[in-house]
C-alpha cells in the first residue's frame, strides 16, 4: 500500500465496511464511507447476532456438496440452490464442492479461528466506546429432536475443543427448565458457554453514531458506479452522489462487490448465500431467554425485543435480491414445533440477506490484485457481524503496514492463483 495514507474512502456500509471505517480512523485516516442503500442493509441487520469465534468454521464441510444435491430435490431443504444455476453459480459450487475435503475444511477452519482469536475483547472495546448490541452473553442452548442427534453433535462440539458446558446431554426436563419456553419437539440438548448474542441492528446503528462521533462522512443513496485506481494519484470513485477520491479505498460492498472488481479487469470468486428471517411476537407462553439452535432444523432462534427472531436457510441463488416466499415458510415448518408459545400466525419483518460467499470458506481480505492501493474486505460467508472487528483491524494494519503479514496471507484475495 501507499505509505502512510491519509484518507480512504469505504465502500459499502454494512456492518464490515463500517468496522473497517472504525479501526482506520482510530489509525489516523480521514474516513468516508459511501452505501449504496441505508446504512447496515444487505445482510447486516436481519441475522440472529451471533459472536461465536468457539464454532467457527468453513461452509465447505465434507459432505456437503452431497447436500447440496439432495437440496436440489427439496424445496424445503435448509441448504438450497436455485432450479436454473447460472453458469458462475455452477462453478462455483464445483469449486466448493472441490474443497469440501477434510484436509481444507481443517485449514480453513484454523484460519479463521485465528482470525477470530480475540474477538470477545474487540467487541469488549467497541462497547466501551458506546457501540453496543445489547449482548446476551451467557452462551447458546443447541436443543434437537432425539437424544442420539444431541449426542452426536455433543461429541462433535467437544471434538472441537468448543465449550460445552460439563455435565453431557440434556434430557428433555433438564432441558425445559434451562429454556422453558421450548416446545416437546426438543427432548435433548445442551449448552455451548460463553457465546454472545446481540441485536445486529443496534449495533451497526451504534457503530455509525460513534463513527459520526469520530468526525467520519457517512453517505447513503451512493451507489458506486465505477472505481479508478492507479499510479501515484489519489483513487476515484464515482457515485450517484457525485465523485469522490481519496489515498485508498477499501470495498467492503458484500455480494456487490464483484461488480466492483470487474470493473478493474479482476473477478473475485463470489455468490450470494442468500438467508432468510422474520420476527414472531411472544404469544400466551414464556418468552425465550436467550439465544437457542435448533440442530436438526438448521435454525436459529434468537430473543429480540417482544418478541423471537426465527433466522436460517442457505439459498444458492445468482439474484441477490430475489426473494422466495417458500423459503420462509419452510423456516416457519422446521422452527414452529420448537417455540408452541409464540404467536406464529402474526409473525413479521420478513427479511432476506445476500450473504457474500467464498468457494474456501474464507474471507477475501487485502489489496486487490494489480491494485495495491484498493483493499477488498468481503466475503465472510455467514459470518460478518462476528468477523467484523478483526477485518477492520486487519484491513487498518495492511493500509498502515503494521499488520501481521502471516495473517494478512491467509486472506489475502490473489490466494491460489497462478
Amino acid at each position: 500500500m501507499t505509505p502512510k495514507p491519509a484518507s480512504v474512502l469505504v465502500v459499502g456500509g454494512g456492518v464490515v465496511g463500517l468496522c473497517c471505517a472504525h479501526y482506520l480512523g482510530r489509525a489516523g485516516l480521514a474516513v468516508t464511507v459511501l452505501e449504496r442503500d441505508r446504512l447496515g442493509s444487505g445482510a447486516s441487520r436481519g441475522n440472529a447476532g451471533e459472536v461465536c469465534p468457539d464454532l467457527v468454521e468453513p461452509l465447505g464441510a465434507p459432505g456437503v456438496a452431497t447436500k447440496a444435491v439432495t437440496g436440489l430435490l427439496r424445496p424445503d431443504s435448509p441448504l438450497w440452490i436455485t432450479p436454473a444455476p447460472s453458469v458462475r453459480l455452477l462453478r462455483f459450487l464445483v469449486r466448493l464442492g472441490l474443497r469440501s475435503t477434510t484436509r481444507a475444511y481443517a485449514a480453513g477452519a484454523a484460519s479463521l479461528a485465528a482470525l477470530a482469536a480475540d474477538t470477545f475483547a474487540l467487541f469488549e472495546e467497541l462497547e466501551a466506546l458506546g457501540v453496543d448490541g445489547g449482548a446476551d452473553k451467557d452462551g447458546f442452548l443447541f436443543a434437537y429432536p432425539t437424544r442420539a442427534a444431541a449426542e452426536h453433535a455433543h461429541a462433535g462440539f467437544r471434538g472441537l475443543g468448543a465449550p460445552v458446558e460439563a455435565g453431557g446431554v440434556l434430557g428433555a426436563g433438564a432441558l425445559a427448565e434451562r429454556e422453558p419456553a421450548l416446545g416437546p419437539a426438543a427432548r435433548a440438548g445442551f449448552l455451548v458457554e460463553r457465546q454472545w448474542a446481540l441485536d445486529p441492528g443496534r449495533f451497526v446503528d451504534t457503530l455509525a453514531d460513534r463513527l459520526r462521533k469520530d468526525g467520519a462522512d457517512l453517505v447513503e443513496g451512493a451507489r458506486v458506479t465505477g472505481v479508478r485506481g492507479g499510479g501515484t494519484g489519489p483513487v476515484e470513485v464515482r457515485t450517484t452522489a457525485g465523485t469522490y477520491r481519496a489515498d485508498t479505498v477499501v470495498v467492503a460492498a458484500g455480494v456487490w462487490s464483484r461488480e466492483l472488481c470487474r470493473s478493474l479487469g479482476v473477478a473475485v470468486d463470489l455468490v450470494p448465500g442468500k438467508g432468510y428471517s422474520f420476527a414472531v411476537p411472544d404469544g400466551a407462553g414464556p418468552p425465550l431467554r436467550r439465544l437457542v439452535h435448533l440442530g436438526s432444523a438448521k435454525a436459529v432462534l434468537a430473543p429480540l425485543g417482544k418478541g423471537v427472531r426465527v433466522a436460517g436457510t442457505m439459498e444458492f441463488d445468482d439474484d441477490p435480491d430475489r426473494f422466495r416466499q417458500a423459503r420462509v415458510d419452510a423456516i416457519v415448518v422446521a422452527a414452529r414445533p420448537y417455540l408452541p408459545g409464540a404467536d406464529w400466525e402474526r409473525r413479521e419483518q420478513e427479511w432476506m440477506g445476500p450473504r457474500p460467499m467464498t468457494p474456501d470458506g474464507l474471507p477475501l481480505i487485502g489489496p486487490v490484485p494489480g491494485h495495491p492501493r484498493i483493499m477488498l474486505a468481503t466475503g465472510h460467508n455467514m459470518l460478518g457481524l462476528m468477523l467484523a472487528p478483526a477485518t477492520g483491524r486487519l484491513v487498518a494494519g495492511t493500509v498502515t503496514g503494521t499488520a501481521d503479514p502471516e495473517l494478512a496471507a491467509r486472506f489475502a484475495p490473489g490466494r491460489g492463483r497462478a
